[in-house]
């Protein structure tokens, strides 16, 4: 056996006792998250934490749950800031938005919310087309870290970029009327804070807990395997309305997962599919 094998069978053996130890002390399975993502991303938090093995970060994580969070938060993929990817938000707006204006009430579960700034830009965007006051936003993740984040609607100041992404994404006023600045940061307003609801919800392992007009899961389901994936998108179709939307990323699709059929994409949306049965 060469030295390399023996060290890449090492860093294996370590792996599996990690994700176990995770499992075991706080319930968290990332047994069937997708390896070669799982191992980036975990080698980055490495790091990051200036650590030189997953059993040194096996060690702190079974003894510290504020090491675990650590942990879940680098395996989290959140955008970075406001209106990431203008053009979801802009097919949103353009071929969603309509159909939603048919609903006497609205209500939405953003699945993996991260730290929240996808879930602001859309309360934006449906407070612009007039549909807030009918909507109730659900937005869940693994990581109560995370979600504490997300709670305080404090994000990163929002730069020139991210104005342009707003405005590309069929914005109708000035980004800056959404939040207060506090130094380096935007302190979000009380009327979008008021009508998300955050809560803990771990896709892996949790089941559904409403039926929802919309559901966004996008560049979530990118860390799962094949069979865990399918697992959750089980999941979002019996949380799901019938007519109902679901939005992906762009890298991801219903197609070979147990309900493919039931849905029909929305052209020209980019992974927004219309649950028609």
């Amino acid at each position: 056996m060469t030295p390399a094998t023996h060290s890449a069978e090492l860093e294996t053996l370590e792996l599996e006792l990690l994700l176990e130890g995770a499992r075991r002390q706080y319930g968290f399975d990332l047994r069937s998250y997708a390896r070669p993502l799982l191992l980036r991303r975990l080698r980055r938090h490495l790091r990051e934490e200036r650590l030189d093995t997953f059993s040194t970060l096996q060690g702190r994580v079974l003894h510290s749950p504020e090491a675990m969070e650590g942990l879940l938060r680098a395996l989290a993929c959140p955008p970075d800031s406001l209106f990431a990817d203008p053009a979801f938000f802009q097919a949103f707006r353009t071929r969603v938005v309509p159909m939603l204006r048919t609903y006497p009430s609205i209500r939405v579960w953003h699945a993996g919310c991260g730290s929240g700034e996808d879930t602001y830009a859309l309360a934006i965007l449906l407070m612009e087309e007039g549909l807030w006051g009918r909507c109730r936003l659900y937005a869940s993740d693994a990581s109560d870290g995370l979600l504490a984040d997300a709670r305080t609607g404090v994000l990163s100041l929002p730069g020139e970029q991210d104005v342009r992404n707003y405005q590309e994404a069929g914005g109708r006023r000035a980004l800056a009327d959404y939040y207060t600045r506090d130094g380096n940061w935007a302190v979000m307003h009380p009327a979008l804070r008021d009508n998300i609801f955050f809560t803990q919800h771990n896709l892996a392992t949790d089941g559904s807990f409403n039926e929802f007009q919309v559901i966004l899961c996008r560049d979530t389901l990118l860390a799962f395997s094949r069979s865990l994936a399918s697992r959750v998108h089980e999941r979002l179709h019996e949380s799901l309305a019938r007519f109902g939307f679901l939005c992906l990323g762009r890298k991801e699709t219903v197609a070979r997962t147990p309900h493919a059929a039931a849905y029909e994409e929305l052209e020209g949306t980019g992974r927004v599919y219309r649950r028609m049965a």
